[in-house]
């Protein structure tokens, strides 16, 4: 079971109910937008800047144009802002984001086969650490571990909490423990399950649940 639950989105307020003419302004911003963003790929490429544009967005006034942008380490993108500026004849606003931002924004598919989390219904990032994946007994390799946006995958968090609760309880292997037939040496640890595989002295082998063992060493054999 996924602990992680879909967040709740900021709540905006209300001014009144879209006309006709708002709903027209807000197509003809969205087509401005996807040529803005064209226009802005294609001049990132002729000026050499090493940046990636993944969105371009109009206020709804069109007051301003933001173009939103991932890069490693700081750019000079004035260049980009005048030849935008001159083309498109209004202000316009450079937002640099992270590598998850990016890939919010750029869209993708994860290694489950769906939709990144992050553009379904995160609308925060949390911070991730190796240490979780260690809890869940992955294994440790940065193409294995990373995700769309090179980072840590989000998903590692998901269930970690749960998985660090089951690790705590779950004995040792070679560990003694005490059960229902008596003291017994675990062999295996099931995690998902919540069960641990034992062997008694007569070499027969049991599965049980965590619940029906007792890490006490002094049970009777």
């Amino acid at each position: 079971m996924v602990a992680c639950q879909p967040e709740e989105k900021p709540t905006t307020k209300v001014l009144r109910k879209a006309t006709a003419k708002d709903l027209g302004r807000l197509q003809e911003n969205r087509s401005s937008e996807q040529d803005t963003f064209k226009l802005a790929r294609k001049k990132v490429w002729e000026l050499d800047i090493p940046m990636k544009v993944v969105d371009a967005h109009y206020a709804f006034d069109r007051s301003r144009m933001v173009v939103t942008f991932g890069a490693e380490g700081r750019v000079d993108f004035r260049p980009l802002i005048h030849a935008l500026s001159s083309s498109i004849g209004g202000r316009v606003e450079l937002r640099h984001v992270g590598d998850r931002d990016v890939a919010k924004l750029a869209g993708g598919i994860g290694r489950c086969g769906s939709a990144l989390c992050c553009i379904q219904w995160m609308s925060k990032f949390e911070s991730i650490s190796v240490r979780m994946a260690k809890e869940q007994v992955l294994p440790i390799s940065a193409d294995g571990l990373a995700g769309s946006c090179g980072r840590l995958r989000c998903c590692l968090r998901f269930e970690y909490e749960q998985y660090r609760q089951v690790n705590r309880a779950l004995p040792k292997i070679g560990e003694l423990v005490g059960t229902p037939a008596g003291t017994a040496t675990v062999i295996v640890g099931h995690r998902l399950k919540e069960t641990v595989s034992v062997r008694y002295q007569d070499d027969r082998v049991m599965e049980l649940a965590l619940a029906d063992v007792t890490r006490d060493t002094s049970a009777k054999k």
